[in-house]
């Protein structure tokens, strides 16, 4: 993230900045509630599992691919257990009902979740050959409240910074090509999850 001539990639740095504008627009940060840290507490360790696994995998294959038939049964285990990670924040905003994790409010969990479900979905399309599940209905219309709220977009960093940022992390090459292209962002969700969405109302929440 490019702010004043500073530079965010790390996760949390970016939430740092989020708690930072979420003062500056007045959101009330830090209600608590077990249920939700219950639910959300290690995803990124279950992502960054995943990730170390998946990437090992294809520097054995020599190629990036999509989740494989023939991964072994660690491989496996850490990829089912992100899924069932974020299928159970799906339920969690489904029983919510509302646009954000306590409410209609931004808190402290939404600066934690938000920019790691964003990680996940650039890492994850761009490395692993993976993607949040197009059925987790309620989940993606969270990441899109996430692209619709200011202090999101303000913290957020261009996909070249979140990739470079976890390349780093896992040795892999970064070619000249990649270092020369245009920063952009994704704030965009597929367009068969927005009609599921638009279909159960859930964008007028």
């Amino acid at each position: 993230m490019y702010f004043r001539s500073a530079t965010w990639t790390d996760n949390r740095d970016i939430e740092r900045r989020i708690f930072h504008l979420a003062k500056e627009f007045n959101v009330p940060l830090f209600e608590k509630d077990p249920v939700v840290e219950k639910r959300i507490e290690s995803l990124y360790r279950n992502f960054k599992v995943f990730l170390r696994h998946k990437s090992e995998y294809d520097k054995e294959q020599k190629g990036s691919s999509a989740i494989p038939a023939n991964f072994n049964a660690q491989h496996k285990a850490s990829y089912t257990k992100l899924v069932e990670q974020l299928s159970n924040i799906d339920q969690l905003l489904s029983e919510r009902n509302s646009r954000y994790l306590l409410g209609q409010s931004m808190t402290e969990y939404d600066c934690e979740l938000m920019p790691r479900l964003h990680h996940i979905r650039i890492v994850g399309q761009r490395l692993l050959g993976f993607d949040i599940p197009l059925n987790l209905t309620y989940l993606w219309n969270y990441v899109l409240s996430a692209y619709r709220t200011a202090a999101f977009i303000e913290s957020c960093p261009a996909d070249q910074d979140i990739l470079h940022h976890y390349k780093e992390q896992l040795n892999l090459v970064t070619n000249q090509r990649e270092s020369l292209q245009v920063p952009t962002k994704t704030h965009t969700i597929p367009e068969s999850v927005l009609e599921d969405i638009r279909r159960l109302k859930l964008d007028e929440n």
